[in-house]
């Protein structure tokens, strides 16, 4: 299966500890990526140690281009203020160019699409 990691699943130290010795595949979106490594930043931390974590986590790092871009256009119109929601939809249509399968605890920001999970509900399968 292939998941594809939304920035706040790594607020849970229990998931991190799962998603370690996951076998599955783990990928995080660009954007997500980008917000990561913001956070981080903001407590000090560094790029290196970011890339140094993801690594660990055999987690792969998906770059957003031109088809994600269309996808979340289009997932946009008659959905959320786009303007507010922009990083959530680049995300969501990085899962499903993926066809993967998106983790989040913001399932409501992902209403627009199927197949979200919360990391409690992967880990309790």
């Amino acid at each position: 299966m292939k998941l594809v990691l939304d920035t706040n699943v790594f607020n849970s130290k229990k998931f991190c500890k799962w998603l370690l010795n996951s076998p599955e595949e783990k990928y995080l979106p660009a954007v997500a990526y980008m917000e990561y490594v913001y956070h981080n930043l903001k407590k000090e931390n560094t790029q290196s140690m970011v890339d140094t974590f993801l690594k660990q986590m055999n987690i792969s790092i998906i770059p957003f281009g031109r088809f994600e871009a269309i996808e979340a256009a289009h997932c946009a119109v008659g959905n959320w203020d786009f303007s507010e929601n922009a990083r959530d939809y680049a995300i969501g249509a990085t899962a499903i160019k993926l066809n993967g399968k998106l983790v989040t605890y913001n399932v409501k920001h992902f209403k627009w699409m199927g197949n979200v999970i919360t990391p409690d509900e992967l880990i309790g399968k």
